[in-house]
């Protein structure tokens, strides 16, 4: 199976998904991210793009934008985890988030996530996009 057969084949699955995805198919888009307006898809060609506006025109991602899906991509398509990417050896762990690339907020504070935080929404660390690293330079 190419990965445009693959990711064809999770588009046609997604569109009966009973959760957000199901709500949000567009033929030939795959939801990745939603978030109270804007949405993040994925294309068979491997190309990630969004709307800035629920319903509005979709338009190509930019670098940190496609990095952001392809780690959700991971996170809700196990069999797409190989298009998060990858750390570079020179990446520094993440300050704001201690690499685990999501973080809380307590009294108007950013503060790295805890293992076994249970909260009702997620909020992914805005340092590094949710990647855990960044890199400088």
């Amino acid at each position: 199976m190419t990965n445009a057969e693959l990711i064809d084949r999770l588009i046609e699955e997604t569109a009966q998904a009973p959760d957000w995805r199901g709500g949000l198919a567009r033929p030939g888009h795959l939801p990745l991210f939603n978030s109270l307006g804007p949405v993040m898809y994925l294309t068979p060609a491997g190309d990630v793009v969004m709307n800035d506006e629920e319903d509005g025109p979709l338009r190509l991602a930019d670098q940190a934008e496609r990095d952001f899906a392809l780690a959700r991509a991971a996170e809700q398509y196990p069999e797409l985890a190989y298009l998060k990417p990858l750390r570079p050896q020179l990446a520094a762990t993440c300050d704001r988030c201690c690499g685990r690339g999501k973080v809380t907020l307590s009294q108007g504070t950013i503060l790295p996530w805890r293992d076994g935080q249970e909260p009702e929404w997620v909020l992914y660390c805005p340092g590094c996009n949710s990647l855990g690293w960044t890199v400088t330079g």
